[in-house]
């Protein structure tokens, strides 16, 4: 497994890593770890539903040792990948028995090398599910070895609680593990009073995550410009499982953005082969699910194991089947945890066909699978190249059939970023062909076209934006540079706007304290800036602009005091 993902070493942070690692102000020491708790993701980014405390506190130990060289936040998510291997390898001894611990190993084994999960372990930002599956293996393990009473079965019960904690404060599709263990308990037919404790422990378990979230600032994403009908849902989940099956089966084409909806393509005759192509796969997917059901009707006649891990498989599937609304229809990260327990269920079904001394279709085929599984290290180790850097993990995407707006949107971004606003503008072009009514790439165009000094149609895009909800603080701030741009007019008033509507991120709040010093208001910069860090004082950014300011306000005394507040919030600043 190793081996497979060494190349990882060479690659750098890519996508929403710039907002989790690069950004992020509450992983720059281990002072911020309390704060860290009070925040959702993407603290200075669009907003988001992610609250993953222990996925951010994992960066502050990445940040403390490797500060941001990208090789050694690689390594570690492959360890932490590694580390839940092997949880997964004791947790199928215990549930396969541990005289078969040759098949625990071959799934383990089959898990730990299946190219499905690059998207997880390659890219520092999907390290939440590794953190999720660790502890929750972990969590399994140790609950079933409470269940086996003796000494040390209250220390096991205890660790097992802390470790489904962790994994729900890891990743939200940790609480599967809960219903896992539910799963088990009526497996084991464990007596009713050890039921209500567990009913008792995540009732208050989840409660307390509850309030966490609920205590936590959050800044709400904005609302997606289309929504799927609920009549439509069953369509995509029946597409949903085809597409799984089809990458779990033959990775052979991966990517990080998949889409099984008939939303328009490139052409119109694209359009319409590949809604074609999606009343194919819902068919496909139906002979799959059915399938899937024979599957479960066999193993609950003829091995309990099977049984017990396909529903495991099916309750950690069920939130990413697309009966509920998530932020895309298909992703290959998701399958990290669902896919561990299909596999134990395979090697069950292994185990009770296996024969040596005569012939038998249906252990041929398992053993077919597995042995097309263990191939596929090669297949992992070529898909680390996707990740080298931005431009070639956005153009592998794309290429690969991941052709989307957002993608597109994101490899217009970045050409603006190395300045290069012509072909940004075709980005963003192509992206509206995808989806005619998305606002960032309008507010892209606006802003490809004022770089070009094309400002009728920078204000022609500004006006496609309409008044979108979550974007308040990006049309106030482009309104501002656009209107300076072109009448000189000043543009504190809309920077203020623009902070007014993002408290919380210190881009927009940076910008204007930026403006107001050049303009000549430093006095008003310094002020407002104070203002600002009495309410959020964890910014070692913040503290560093306002030891730049204080220094050309002549002074030196209160500089130092502000830079020596930086550095108690920044492990790797020097200490003058």
């Amino acid at each position: 497994m190793l081996v497979s993902y060494w190349p990882a070493g060479r690659n750098g942070f890519v996508w929403d890593d710039t907002a989790l690692v690069l950004r992020d102000p509450l992983i720059r020491s281990w002072r911020l770890i309390p704060e860290g708790f009070r925040h959702y993701l993407f603290l200075d980014a669009t907003g988001s539903d992610f609250y993953r405390p222990v996925q951010r506190l994992s960066f502050t130990l990445d940040y403390a040792l490797f500060g941001f060289a990208p090789a050694g936040w690689h390594f570690m998510s492959i360890g932490i990948h590694a580390a839940a291997a092997v949880a997964l390898y004791f947790l199928l001894l215990r549930w396969l028995g541990e005289t078969r611990w040759r098949w625990a190993t071959l799934a383990a084994a089959t898990w730990a090398i299946h190219p499905i999960h690059t998207s997880a372990v390659t890219y520092v930002a999907g390290r939440a599910d590794p953190l999720a599956a660790l502890f929750g293996f972990a969590a399994l393990t140790l609950a079933l070895r409470g269940l086996e009473g003796g000494k040390r079965a209250s220390l096991a019960q205890a660790g097992a609680v802390g470790c489904f904690l962790a994994a729900v404060l890891s990743k939200e599709s940790g609480t599967a593990f809960l219903g896992i263990w539910l799963l088990v308990l009526a497996w084991k037919r464990a007596p009713q009073r050890l039921w209500l404790t567990w009913l008792a422990i995540f009732a208050v378990l989840l409660s307390g995550v509850f309030a966490l979230r609920k205590t936590a600032h959050r800044t709400p994403p904005p609302p997606p410009t289309q929504t799927t009908p609920w009549l439509a849902r069953p369509i995509l989940a029946a597409r949903a499982v085809a597409e799984y099956t089809g990458l779990l089966l033959a990775p052979a084409t991966l990517r990080m953005e998949r889409d099984v909806t008939t939303r328009p393509q490139a052409t119109p005759e694209d359009t319409q082969l590949n809604a074609k192509r999606r009343e194919w796969q819902t068919l496909l997917g139906i002979l799959l699910i059915g399938g899937g059901v024979w599957w479960l009707r066999w193993a609950r006649r003829n091995s309990p194991e099977s049984f017990a891990a396909l529903l495991a498989a099916l309750i950690a599937y069920l939130p990413i089947s697309n009966l509920f609304a998530l932020n895309a229809t298909v992703a290959e990260h998701w399958l990290y945890i669902p896919s561990a327990f299909l596999l134990a269920a395979a090697a069950v079904c292994l185990i009770r066909h296996w024969t040596v001394d005569r012939f038998n279709w249906w252990g041929f085929i398992w053993t077919t699978w597995f042995i097309i599984m263990l191939s596929n290290p090669g297949r992992s180790w070529d898909r680390q190249a996707a990740w080298r850097d931005q431009r070639t993990f956005l153009e592998r995407t794309i290429a690969a059939g991941g052709d989307t707006a957002r993608m597109r949107i994101n490899l217009g971004g970045l050409e603006l970023s190395e300045g290069h606003p012509d072909l940004a503008l075709e980005q963003y072009r192509i992206a509206l062909g995808r989806d005619p009514e998305s606002v960032f790439a309008w507010l892209g165009t606006a802003n490809a076209q004022l770089r070009l000094l094309q400002y009728d149609k920078a204000r022609f895009a500004l006006e496609k934006c309409g008044s979108a909800p979550g974007l308040e603080a990006d049309l106030a701030q482009f309104i501002g540079a656009l209107d300076f741009a072109e009448k000189q007019i000043d543009p504190i008033p809309a920077f203020r706007r623009a902070a007014a509507a993002a408290p919380l991120n210190w881009y927009y709040h940076q910008r204007l304290f930026t403006a107001l010093a050049q303009t000549g208001r430093l006095d008003d910069a310094i002020r407002e800036l104070r203002a600002f860090l009495s309410g959020q004082d964890f910014r070692a950014d913040s503290w560093l602009l306002l030891a730049e300011l204080l220094a050309r306000a002549n002074r030196p005394d209160l500089a130092a005091v502000a830079r020596a507040e930086a550095k108690l919030r920044d492990v790797r600043l020097p200490a003058s």
